[in-house]
């Protein structure tokens, strides 16, 4: 095989698990679409929704990929390994750090996730008729403000095309793209008998990563409408939660106390009509 061909190879091999990866993305957007419901059962993870939980292993693995492939360049740099046994130990390290990073990444998203509205609000319903310290109000109030904030962050319709998960849904385009480039190269140093079909092909790659990108941010915007409903909600419950605490927490009017305590010795000591 020459090396263009090799390069077209590499570059449909990529490009194939590129599309993986966006059908995924596809699945796990419309799954939280449809499932957008408000939960509130303890122990139950904070972080529901499907599609950043998807995004984890995919992130993680490239992350301890780079890892591996900088220390690969590291060690042949600084040291001269010839010895097969020893590559495969190395190359088989590597795969246990993909792996590895990539689960504990997705461990440590799965986690339950304190900063939500419905973990603020299971915290602040176990307090609910008891009487609290104007401090645990402050803090609870303070949290609220973090929530709304990172909320805001998940979901901004006016810029839609601009946030980092469509941008990274677009750029899927320029990989089919690239592998029309690379076929095409292909095809002109090193012809072959299939080169009519093989260009055919290679043309719909982009028009395939257009309609999953397309299909993406479509269902993102349904999911970020019914999940913002949902957060709407929550957020009411513990508005309410707080203003009652509110209420419960106010300083009494000085002497108010005495003042009933004497109407009441008064009104006792009246005689009865």
């Amino acid at each position: 095989m020459s090396l263009v061909w090799l390069i077209a190879a590499i570059v449909t091999a990529v490009w194939l698990l590129v599309v993986l990866l966006q059908l995924g993305d596809v699945a796990t957007v419309f799954l939280d679409s449809r499932t957008a419901r408000d939960r509130d059962v303890p122990g139950r993870i904070a972080r529901e929704r499907t599609n950043e939980l998807f995004w984890v292993i995919p992130v993680g693995a490239l992350v301890a990929l780079g890892i591996g492939v900088g220390i690969d360049h590291a060690i042949r740099h600084f040291f001269d390994i010839d010895n097969l046994a020893l590559g495969s130990l190395f190359i088989l390290g590597i795969a246990v750090l993909v792996v590895g990073i990539g689960a504990l990444a997705l461990a440590a998203t799965a986690a339950t996730d304190p900063i939500s509205y419905s973990a603020l609000r299971r915290e602040i319903r176990e307090y609910e008729g008891d009487r609290i310290t104007r401090k645990q109000l402050t803090d609870w109030r303070a949290r609220l403000t973090r929530v709304d904030s990172r909320t805001r962050s998940r979901a901004h319709p006016g810029i839609l095309l601009l946030s980092s998960q469509s941008v990274l849904r677009l750029v899927t385009i320029l990989v089919g793209v690239c592998l029309i480039v690379a076929v095409s190269v292909a095809v002109s140093v090193a012809p072959t008998a299939d080169t009519a079909d093989l260009i055919t092909i290679a043309a719909f790659a982009p028009v395939i990563n257009a309609l999953f990108a397309a299909l993406a941010i479509r269902f993102s915007v349904t999911s970020d409408a019914a999940w913002r409903r949902v957060y709407a909600r929550q957020r009411l419950d513990i508005q309410k939660l707080l203003d009652g605490f509110e209420r419960s927490t106010r300083k009494r009017v000085a002497g108010l106390g005495d003042r009933v305590a004497r109407a009441l010795k008064i009104l006792g000591e009246q005689p009865p009509q």
